[in-house]
């Protein structure tokens, strides 16, 4: 449990300096990271996973400028799931989840799914093993069927309205799911993510949006589906699908 901690908050560590500097043009593995306030390279300290901002009290301290807590989120949530994965002898899981993080929070910030993201997701489900209940065929036939569905129904919108539905995005991870969970369970996620967009379209709403203008990160919703099912799959300590 301690490693997978550990491996999580460098490796959300990393991942929320993807979500920071990739919008912007620029490359996460060029230099260290720097204050947003007068541009000062971190020192060693201050880049300590979730203990850096606390020991600098919150503050750059040439300039003052308050250090935002978005990193220190990303870091805490990697970590956690590390170390649940790795504490439920689930480590295989760590990655998946790990992709699942930052791919939600790209699309909950920018409506944006990095093609290079989603090929890791699929990639990394492909190398992992199959089990008796979840075999590799069920796993590529999830992969075939979860990219259809969302691609037949952008399609169909796109015709219909004559203007897109869906991101170009939302097909090609939802076939990544599929090569996790197999063909079995992608109804089951596909209605988990539903109901959650639905949640945050009535918040939002409620909050004053335009439900003719308003965006929904379909992609967020799916990783969060996607992770609660898993998480509820180890926790149960069960391998068949759950439908």
């Amino acid at each position: 449990m301690g490693l997978g901690l550990i491996l999580g908050l460098v490796i959300g560590s990393y991942f929320a300096t993807i979500l920071w500097r990739w919008p912007r043009g620029q490359s996460a593995n060029r230099g260290r990271s720097r204050c947003d306030g007068c541009g000062r390279r971190l020192s060693l300290y201050e880049l300590i996973p979730l203990l850096g901002p606390v020991l600098a009290r919150g503050r750059c301290r040439i300039c003052g400028h308050r250090i935002g807590w978005r990193h220190s989120q990303v870091e805490l949530i990697c970590g956690i799931l590390g170390a649940y994965c790795f504490g439920t002898g689930m480590a295989w899981l760590a990655p998946l989840a790990w992709l699942l993080i930052l791919l939600a929070w790209f699309d909950a910030r920018h409506l944006w799914l990095p093609n290079p993201l989603l090929a890791a997701l699929a990639c990394v489900a492909v190398l992992t093993p199959s089990t008796e209940f979840l075999t590799m065929a069920l796993r590529l036939l999830g992969g075939v069927i979860g990219f259809a569905i969302l691609w037949l129904v952008a399609a169909t919108y796109r015709r219909v309205r004559n203007k897109d539905g869906l991101g170009g995005g939302d097909p090609k991870l939802f076939g990544a799911i599929g090569l996790w969970v197999g063909a079995l369970d992608l109804p089951l996620v596909l209605s988990i993510a539903c109901a959650i967009g639905l949640v945050d379209a009535g918040l939002r709403m409620r909050g004053g949006a335009d439900a003719r203008t308003l965006a929904l990160p379909l992609g967020t919703y799916l990783c969060i589906a996607t992770l609660g099912l898993l998480v509820f799959v180890s926790f149960r300590g069960a391998e068949p699908p759950l439908i």
